[in-house]
């Protein structure tokens, strides 16, 4: 095998690589007597096949097969002869080959660039300490709280309001007729929120527990049966309870009610979390200012085949238009991210 760099730009060299027949013929030679050993045609027996009928027979299968390892495997070595660290997949470009002929090809390759590393003693770092205050702690725990579900029974008396929970059982129809999907027991809402149907939750304002309502509304368009989406529907509901939100009660119950130990120990965990969080954050704040003191200090060439790798990337989502006007800031991100 020889080896030779037709040209070298920057970090973008070419081989060429020249590998003589004699060696490509006894690779074919080679492949050929492990089939003899396996192949069974007619009129020969099992390991007794002569080499030119295998040839005549197999001969393109063969050569194919020893080409493309022999491309593999010289390619590897033409990199490694050359000390050649490459950055993405060389191209390979075929120039003469065929069965009893010499192969010759070349490499197209974009090298990783070799770098220098600068000394970090300068390099410029805050390490923040985070202290958060009693205040912040009750407030998250009481926001905690308030997103706790804590409802109880009202009297039959007394009316549903927003923000309470209906409990109901239904049964619903369309122009005076049942409908798949139109019945449904125990079903629980939280009036204002308008998660049932679009509407519903007004109708049922004012209710009371054992009373019958009905309810008119028209069914979503993502209905899950499509030849009644849209449809105006009637639900006759029979209100089964109406329960009012009350305060979660912020104690040592409501705390191992989280998983905490009691409610000292959610306050710490509370405090601590927040911590985190704002540690996450300016973390990554000072990570970036390193980063960005550390590509100040070096001065590298970027292989355009990464570049282009890390533009698709950042482009993918975009429309045409939007890349073409963010071009030159796209590739400083993608130049920045890649060094």
């Amino acid at each position: 095998m020889k080896v030779t760099v037709e040209s070298k730009k920057g970090l973008k060299t070419n081989l060429k690589v020249f590998i003589e027949k004699k060696i490509i013929n006894q690779k074919i030679s080679d492949r050929l007597k492990e089939l003899s050993k396996t192949v069974n045609i007619k009129g020969f027996r099992p390991g007794k096949v002569p080499t030119n009928v295998l040839k005549r027979q197999f001969g393109k299968a063969v050569y194919g097969e020893v080409l493309e390892k022999i491309l593999k495997e010289t390619s590897t070595k033409a990199l490694e002869e050359k000390k050649i660290k490459v950055s993405g997949q060389p191209k390979l470009d075929l120039k003469s080959h065929g069965e009893d002929k010499d192969l010759s090809y070349t490499l197209e390759v974009d090298e990783l660039p070799i770098i220098k590393l600068k000394s970090l003693e300068n390099i410029d770092y805050k390490n923040y300490e985070i202290k958060v205050s009693d205040k912040e702690v009750k407030k998250r725990i009481d926001d905690i709280a308030k997103n706790q579900d804590n409802f109880k029974d009202k009297s039959e008396k007394e009316t549903a309001a927003k923000g309470d929970l209906i409990v109901f059982d239904y049964e619903a129809t369309i122009e005076n007729k049942s409908f798949e999907g139109g019945q449904g027991k125990n079903t629980q809402i939280v009036l204002g929120k308008d998660l049932f149907i679009k509407g519903f939750d007004d109708q049922l304002l004012g209710v009371k527990k054992n009373q019958t309502k009905k309810v008119d509304a028209i069914l979503p368009e993502n209905y899950p049966k499509k030849e009644f989406a849209n449809k105006k529907a009637i639900f006759k509901c029979k209100i089964l309870n109406v329960k009012k939100s009350v305060p979660v009660k912020i104690d040592d119950q409501f705390a191992k009610n989280l998983g905490a130990k009691d409610l000292k120990n959610l306050e710490e965990l509370v405090s601590k979390q927040i911590q985190n969080q704002y540690k996450m954050s300016l973390d990554a704040i000072s990570k970036e200012k390193i980063l960005d003191q550390i590509e100040k200090l070096h001065n590298i060439e970027i292989p355009n085949n990464l570049v282009q790798q890390e533009l698709s990337l950042i482009t993918q989502n975009l429309k045409k238009e939007d890349i073409e006007k963010n071009k030159k800031k796209n590739e400083k991100i993608a130049k920045k991210r890649i060094k």
